[in-house]
């Protein structure tokens, strides 16, 4: 596909941007002053040089009782000089432009981080921190609009080209907006009209503040798919009143952060929520951006041909691969290092209270520390296992300049992402493998599959490799029952990878961990409606709407999970657990906590509850229940006397964000 939109110039007011690629402000934790540090420096850096038409820097405190000091603050003269720095670097240096977002949380600001009872529209506990937040006076409404319009005062002093003011996600403003967190009887609470009241005087005062040549925006969420909140008709209500009281161009994301609609995980198709823009842009005329899962270039070009929006946002894309933007202009597609949606290192890390990292780019969030540099000695190394960690070992020791051979025993690489790319929702996993195997056979690395590293392979000390890596991964453990060896118990990884023939009907898991629940979630769809079948039935009323459901929901299978914890899908981050757990739900997966296999019968299972003894029928029995290490070839390369280094799941089993850092960092020792 030609990009003939992707990299069109756009102007907003008299900011000229030299493509439609935004990057949105996004929580990345790098401070904890709120200082605009050398951290931020270097990772908004690196973006700008990967060719981002708009960078929207932040988002930034407009006072500290409206975030934690996580981000950095425009309440004061701190950044000043930084920001200005900074600014006047980006704008030398690269086209980008470069924007900030003005942000006040409201009710979900811990007053564990700021001392004091956060402050709302009403008194609504926060779904995220729980807490009762204090009701806001006048007073209140006058001072943090005079904090927005101060901080985007100073946003344009310091050399800031666009602000936009944040109205999405169940913060400060959309809280105002929403009947379900604005309860007021004054002029700010009853109708639609009078809770835009705050929101339209925050624009107000901020188009006061920076003049009528100034950019200003505004991000709202274009669906808050809250029960009870707003829909997009309403959103694109308030864009509509929004532009009326000064705004330049509406950012369109999906809904609250509490939403119990998926909305940035894997499972999520790409380009879902673009309708969303569309449905505001059909009421207002400046710029509308589109956002959520369009990190795909072809997705996004798409978008925008379709006329559903002016300018595309990606944010996890960017902080996977930098210079996405100037490797899609230049035509070099395959050296997109393309975002998986799983989240691991960068919401699940935030709701961790860690800085945001990456799966996939282990530099991300360290740009400013950590560098690959040419080795003093060329090395020859082996690499005995082609996952995850393996992988990125020989792609960063290659890149050193070592003499790297990569041998995987299986006949394709990946190890246990090709695993985890099976349960639905999850084959953008398969993205991870893909990109770096695109990426060792440019670099030159050699790779042999259906090869396995052995003693004898090695040779003797100094005669083949200076270096071993096992990364051989790790194998599934098997319990010690009665009849745990009987035909019909398998292993969770031989059904996630097709090597079972025959599920039956009755189907006892054993183990509630991310392997066993997504196995569950793998089998109950089996005989269930894929997506295109789905939208045939209903596109063309085949089916009504209902009845179609019930046919994604019910495979005929009866699935049980047992397991002696309580907690199922505990090492899952927070960002995906809730939407895996819910589709179980859907799927009328039973999870039985605190129950206790004792044996496997032919036809059954018998377990032990707080009730007593009870039995499960069970045409077959899946075994989920942890793995073990696979590093013999660790203790060969020890006898032999060459230098070896174990990393990955062949160290201690682990998820696949530290087993890619794993293999960077000790690449960078080699």
């Amino acid at each position: 596909m030609k990009f003939l939109r992707l990299f069109e110039p756009i102007t907003i007011k008299n900011c000229v941007i030299p493509n439609r690629i935004v990057m949105p402000a996004m929580g990345l934790f790098y401070t904890d002053d709120y200082t605009f540090n050398e951290r931020f420096r270097a990772f908004y850096r690196e973006r700008a040089e990967g060719g981002v038409g708009l960078m929207i820097v932040g988002p930034m405190a407009v006072d500290l009782l409206g975030a934690g000091p996580f981000m950095p603050g425009l309440f004061d003269s701190r950044n000043d000089e930084a920001l200005s720095r900074f600014i006047a670097e980006v704008h030398r240096d690269t086209d980008t432009r470069i924007a900030t977002q003005l942000f006040h949380s409201g009710r979900n600001t811990p007053s564990l981080f700021t001392g004091r009872q956060p402050i709302a529209p009403s008194a609504v506990p926060s779904a995220l921190t729980h807490e009762m937040p204090r009701v806001m006076t006048k007073d209140d409404i006058e001072e943090v609009k005079e904090s927005f319009a101060a901080a985007a005062r100073r946003a344009r002093d310091v050399g800031f080209d666009f602000v936009e003011i944040i109205a999405c996600g169940g913060y400060l403003i959309g809280q105002f907006l929403s009947p379900v967190t604005n309860l007021r009887t004054d002029e700010y609470g009853g109708p639609l009209e009078c809770r835009m009241g705050f929101g339209l005087e925050v624009i107000r005062r901020v188009r006061e503040a920076v003049g009528n040549d100034f950019p200003v925006g505004i991000r709202i969420a274009g669906h808050d798919y809250v029960e009870g909140g707003h829909t997009n008709r309403e959103s694109a209500l308030f864009a509509a009143e929004a532009v009326n009281a000064g705004v330049d161009a509406i950012n369109v994301t999906g809904g609250w952060h509490e939403a119990r609609v998926p909305q940035i995980t894997a499972n999520v198709p790409p380009g879902a929520y673009v309708y969303l823009a569309r449905g505001v842009k059909e009421k207002v005329s400046v710029p509308v951006f589109a956002s959520n899962r369009l990190g795909d270039p072809v997705v996004a070009e798409k978008a925008l041909r379709s006329g559903a929006c002016d300018m595309v946002c990606m944010a996890r894309p960017l902080i996977a691969d930098p210079s996405l933007p100037r490797k899609v202009r230049e035509g070099r597609l395959d050296e997109v290092v393309s975002c998986i949606s799983c989240n691991q290192g960068c919401f699940d890390a935030l709701f961790s209270g860690r800085a945001v990292g990456c799966v996939l780019n282990p530099r991300a969030g360290r740009e400013w520390d950590l560098t690959v540099t040419q080795s003093s000695r060329k090395k020859r190394i082996l690499v005995a296992g082609g996952g995850p960690a393996g992988m990125t070992f020989a792609l960063t020791a290659t890149s050193r300049g070592h003499d790297v051979t990569l041998v995987e025993k299986d006949a394709a690489l990946g190890g246990q992402v090709n695993l985890a790319k099976a349960p639905p929702g999850k084959k953008e996993f398969g993205k991870l493998t893909d990109s770096m195997a695109r990426r060792l056979s440019k670099a030159h690395v050699s790779v042999y599959c259906n090869v396995e590293a052995t003693p004898e392979s090695l040779g003797a000390k100094g005669e083949r490799y200076d270096l071993v890596v096992v990364s051989s991964g790790a194998e599934p453990l098997r319990l010690r029952i009665p009849g745990i060896e009987k035909p019909h118990v398998v292993c969770a990884w031989d059904v996630l990878a097709g090597d079972v023939s025959s599920i039956g009907n009755h189907v006892v898991i054993v183990g509630g961990s991310a392997t066993g629940c997504e196995t569950a979630h793998y089998i109950a769809e089996m005989g269930t409606p894929d997506p295109a079948t789905f939208m045939h039935l209903v596109y063309h009323d085949a089916e009504n709407i209902g009845a179609a459901k019930e046919l994604l929901y019910h495979s005929g299978k009866t699935i049980t999970i047992i397991d002696i914890i309580d907690r199922f899908a505990a090492n899952v981050g927070r960002s995906s657990r809730w939407s895996l757990l819910k589709s179980l739900r859907l799927m009328d997966v039973k999870l039985r906590p605190k129950t206790k296999l004792l044996e496997v019968t032919d036809d059954s299972v018998i377990v032990e509850t707080a009730r007593g003894e009870e039995v499960i029928p069970a045409d077959i029995v899946v075994l989920a229940v942890g793995v073990k290490p696979r590093n013999d070839l660790a203790e060969a390369c020890r006898a032999k006397g060459i230098d070896a280094v174990t990393i990955g799941d062949a160290a201690s089993p682990r998820n696949i964000t530290d087993a890619v850092r794993e293999g960077f960092e000790e690449a960078l020792k080699a």
